[in-house]
């Protein structure tokens, strides 16, 4: 592997150590282990490698949102060595084993040339989702295997289910309060009880190949490619849906204002629908928007239950400060509330203008 990573045929490693990678929050749901070895070989030279573990969780459905073994097959299964072009690359890897109660999957250590991103960042990011999901739209039937989750923004629905039946419950906690917003309880409530109608119009829209996780951390830049991380919640989806994460993760991560949140939505939208023409869809854009209105409703649902469970957990408040820019629990609780009045109040609100006009 050091020598596929090297591309020196004759090197030979002499010692090696590695260290743990800080993955996201995502590490916790999916049961990940992130490592980085560092390698020196007899000549002196050095070289690095990740090692991805992915530890089995009994009982899980091929198809489930979260399923631990999908990141696997779906490098083992090669569709990801043919992206669609001028979209992403997926990272080199050099290995994949199955042990039976973990995966494990040897990669490239990639070095990310761009620190900072600006919109217009954003904006090449979207347009290549754009072209990425326009591609299977229009060109080819999106690959069907078992160990893709099907409609992925609706699929999470169910694990909900009793967060939202033990709302007050949660809410007993001052930081929680801060975090829903309380003002909005009610409304957040109404969004809860008509997330069948999310569902619905979701499964009405054109079908595609989707990542389901690409933002800031998911996507690195080196070159002239740009390298698409994580693909654990590739799924099939719709049209639209693609680029959710990329909005609102991307303002969960980063310091919230509402201008910044509507320039970062018009902005990634524009590209998103640009990048579509440009692979040669030509439908009705309004359906990509509520594709991303409705899959940004959802995955907002289940941002209440992230973020309150987490501000109740004392276990995971270090964690929550030192991912904030170690603000204080009620100064992310507040945080937490911004957000939510955009990417999930203001979204749905949107969402229903749309599918009643």
């Amino acid at each position: 592997m050091a020598r596929a990573a090297t591309g020196d045929g004759g090197l030979d490693v002499a010692s090696w150590d590695y260290e743990t990678v800080q993955g996201g929050f995502g590490s916790a749901v999916g049961g990940t282990g992130l490592f980085r070895f560092r390698l020196r070989s007899v000549a002196g030279e050095t070289c690095s490698l990740i090692l991805k573990i992915l530890y089995e969780r009994k009982g899980e459905d091929p198809g489930s949102p979260y399923f631990w073994k999908r990141e696997y097959e779906i490098y083992r299964s090669g569709l990801l060595k043919s992206l669609p072009a001028d979209t992403f690359v997926a990272p080199q890897i050099f290995a994949t084993e199955d042990f039976g109660d973990s995966c494990w999957i040897w990669m490239e250590d990639i070095k990310d040339s761009k620190s900072d991103w600006t919109l217009s960042d954003f904006h090449d990011i979207a347009l290549r989702l754009g072209r990425f999901n326009g591609a299977w739209l229009e060109d080819a039937s999106p690959p069907s295997p078992v160990w893709l989750c099907r409609d992925w923004h609706s699929a999470i629905v169910p694990g909900l289910v009793d967060s939202f039946a033990n709302l007050d419950r949660l809410l007993e906690s001052p930081l929680a309060r801060a975090a829903l917003p309380i003002e909005a309880k009610d409304e957040i409530s109404a969004i809860w009880n008509d997330r069948g109608m999310f569902q619905a119009a979701l499964a009405e829209l054109p079908r595609t190949l989707c990542h389901t996780d690409a933002f800031r951390r998911n996507v690195m830049h080196r070159d002239d490619d740009v390298i698409l991380l994580d693909w654990a919640l590739a799924s099939i989806g719709r049209i639209g849906e693609d680029l959710v994460c990329l909005v609102a993760v991307s303002l969960f991560y980063d310091r919230f204002s509402a201008s910044y949140a509507q320039q970062l939505d018009e902005t990634a939208f524009t590209g998103y629908i640009a990048g579509l023409r440009q692979a040669g869809w030509r439908g009705d854009s309004k359906l990509a928007r509520i594709g991303f209105t409705c899959g940004m409703v959802l995955r907002g649902l289940a941002g209440v239950k992230q973020d309150l469970e987490m501000l109740r957990d004392p276990a995971e408040h270090q964690r929550l400060q030192e991912t904030h820019h170690n603000l204080s629990l009620p100064e992310i609780a507040r945080f937490f509330a911004d957000v939510r009045r955009f990417r999930l109040i203001r979204m749905a609100r949107e969402a229903r203008d749309l599918l009643s006009g």
